[in-house]
């Protein structure tokens, strides 16, 4: 499965639980009127950790890569890349 439809499916089950049934590629997830409150930050973290086998660095999260569901996904697939060539 494509990984902006798995993080999609996890933030809409299991943080927006009831809320939202889908996500926009642009919706801002994070800062200025972003969908994620810290909690919900850190549970996608551990979420992108554990199923997708990289490390997010405390430097890593903010706009530029957890702006929008669309750099996210662009983030995991370049942090995957990383660690196939590692």
């Amino acid at each position: 499965m494509e990984t902006q439809t798995l993080i999609e499916r996890f933030l809409v089950e299991e943080i927006l639980v009831g809320t939202r049934e889908a996500l926009g590629a642009t919706e801002p997830l994070v800062g200025p009127g972003g969908l994620l409150d810290s909690l919900g930050l850190l549970r996608l973290i551990q979420f992108l950790e554990e199923t997708f086998q990289i490390r997010v660095g405390d430097g890593d999260v903010g706009e530029e890569h957890f702006g929008t569901l669309e750099r996210l996904a662009r983030f995991v697939d370049s942090k995957r890349a990383e660690g196939e060539r590692s």
